[in-house]
């Protein structure tokens, strides 16, 4: 559900056709950021290539949608991502050979056998937070107390350092988030600036002590391939910040939309518990139905027909994942949980799709599991304890703040 793709800015953009006069999507309006599924629908069905007046061409059914996200002729690399420019030193945004190259370094990191690893580490995490609400009161901010504490741990042991900063770097992120969209405006690009330069220093840090200090994990490989020439010191740094921003962001999002359904839903919390082929599907449900990062953009580099539109070269595409995943031609009833629709793991697009999909996807779902595993194992209800809070932008999903009662 990794970050976006490109920072777009309307003023860096060409107008090449006339925009519409009305906006079917007001990105900064709160109504919007709330619950843009009906936005979603009206576009389908009246706009499916929508000339946005931010002057990029918005993208929203599921059959367009995937096939672009998977077009090799799109670029990320000729995007212009503004104030996140540092972004273009990692994988997400390059085009190959580039991609390719800075891939393949992280890619063993993420093999079955590296995952089962990371998923024991996962479950310990958990297991101690879980040990501490049953020694209380029962009580806890399943945003905070559990998903990010649990994940950011996780990604912690995975780069070979300690745990620390993590209410600051969830922060960090956040902040270079509201920047990732075509909604934001030059007080996002300020934070995100602010938060490009805490996340080098604390990094910087990171790896002077790495240097004075090896060991074995991802960093320790990332300053060993900066050594024999394969990475830049620049790909070094943004791509470590690539991995903590993703290595808690997306999935700290899945796992409390998934806490959050049991809890409103208790049924679940049976089925989860005993049927254990239910899981994937409980799992891709809530991804495909909240899907954490809403869009991701490309630039073309040929005339791009889509649909009945045809896109010269050099022009943004905006491409709804969210809207793709609630299109009613693949998703019957889209706006109805079903953990049981046929064929979901394949069709949803929250991870994306082709070269650029989600290279942690498979520890995402495993870190996903072993946290509603153990809640269900462990407690017999799980209830609301206060009314959610939310930090929505038109490009990211997230709730701030999750209060839960297990009994």
């Amino acid at each position: 559900m990794r970050p976006p793709d490109a920072a777009v800015h309307p003023e860096e953009i060409p107008m090449t056709v006339e925009a519409p006069a009305a906006d079917l999507l007001p990105f900064r309006d709160p109504a919007y950021r709330a619950d843009p599924t009906p936005y979603y629908a009206r576009l389908r069905k009246e706009a499916p290539v929508y000339r946005h007046p931010a002057g990029v061409h918005v993208v929203s059914r599921y059959e367009d949608v995937a096939r672009l996200i998977r077009n090799p002729t799109l670029s990320v690399r000729r995007l212009d991502f503004g104030v996140a420019e540092p972004l273009h030193d990692t994988m997400l945004g390059q085009d190959a050979p580039d991609h390719t190259r800075l891939r393949r370094i992280t890619n063993r990191w993420f093999t079955p056998k590296a995952v089962e690893g990371w998923t024991q580490v996962m479950r310990a995490s958990v297991d101690a937070v879980l040990d501490e609400v049953a020694e209380g009161d029962g009580t806890l901010d399943a945003v905070n107390d559990l998903a990010l504490r649990a994940t950011f741990e996780t990604i912690c042991r995975i780069f070979g350092v300690e745990p620390a900063r993590m209410l600051e770097i969830q922060k960090w992120t956040y902040d270079i988030g509201l920047s990732l969209g075509p909604g934001s405006d030059e007080d996002d690009w300020r934070v995100t600036g602010q938060a490009f330069e805490l996340y080098e220093e604390h990094i910087r840090a990171l790896l002077a002590r790495k240097r004075a200090h090896p060991g074995d994990g991802m960093i320790d490989t990332f300053l060993a391939e900066q050594d024999a020439g394969n990475m830049a010191e620049s790909e070094v740094i943004w791509t470590i910040l690539l991995f903590f921003a993703v290595g808690h962001l997306d999935i700290k999002h899945l796992i409390t939309q998934g806490v959050r359904h049991m809890a409103e839903h208790p049924e679940y919390i049976g089925i989860y518990r005993d049927q254990p082929e239910a899981r994937p599907g409980f799992i891709d449900e809530i991804l495909r139905i909240e899907t954490p990062e809403q869009m991701v953009a490309r630039i073309t580099t040929q005339e791009t027909v889509v649909a009945d539109t045809t896109v010269p070269a050099g022009e943004v595409l905006v491409l709804l994942i969210g809207s793709a995943n609630r299109d009613p031609d693949v998703f019957p009833d889209p706006d109805r949980f079903d953990h049981t629709r046929p064929g979901a793991a394949g069709r949803h697009l929250a991870f994306g799709s082709g070269q650029h999909g989600c290279a942690g996807q498979v520890l995402a779902r495993a870190e996903a599991d072993v946290v509603f595993t153990a809640l269900v194992n462990r407690f017999r209800t799980i209830e609301l304890a206060g009314d959610p809070s939310f930090t929505h932008t038109e490009f990211l999903r997230s709730i701030a703040h999750l209060p839960i009662r297990l009994a």
